[in-house]
């Protein structure tokens, strides 16, 4: 993950990003309490934060859910909240997720339906790997290897 900085780590849980790409990685792994989850979100509005400041025309945010438990639903209705602040308060962050299908963190993300109800267009994609990830984000955004 060459250009990227870690910003928070815990456990399997990292958010990273890449100022020169204007992109933040978010790494859920296993089992994701409220209180990680709390922790986690406050380095990830910190970081938007500090990206809204330079006024880009856009942020990409990679969420990386593929070994991610579904999560309890005190942490998940925060999830839910957060979610929608960040979508309304950051008009400029597009999301692609990396997941399987059945993972269950996405099965259960999938049914809110109010996130993309309003904001499903910057919902970019699904996919399997990282890499796949990267390189659409690299091709939208006319960054060359």
């Amino acid at each position: 993950m060459g250009g990227y900085v870690i910003v928070h780590k815990d456990g399997g849980r990292e958010i990273l990003v890449d100022v020169r790409k204007k992109r933040v990685y978010a790494n859920l792994h296993g089992f994701v309490s409220e209180g990680i989850f709390r922790y986690g979100q406050s380095a990830l509005d910190a970081v938007l934060a500090i990206l809204k400041v330079v006024e880009p025309d856009y942020i990409d945010y990679i969420l990386d859910i593929r070994y991610c438990e579904a999560l309890p639903t005190d942490a998940f209705n925060l999830w839910k909240e957060k979610a929608l602040e960040l979508a309304y308060k950051y008009p400029q962050v597009s999301i692609v997720g990396v997941t399987a299908m059945d993972s269950p963190f996405w099965l259960q993300m999938s049914q809110c339906k109010e996130l993309f109800d309003l904001y499903g267009e910057r919902i970019l994609g699904v996919f399997d790997t990282l890499e796949q990830a990267e390189l659409f984000l690299d091709k939208l955004r006319g960054f060359s290897k």
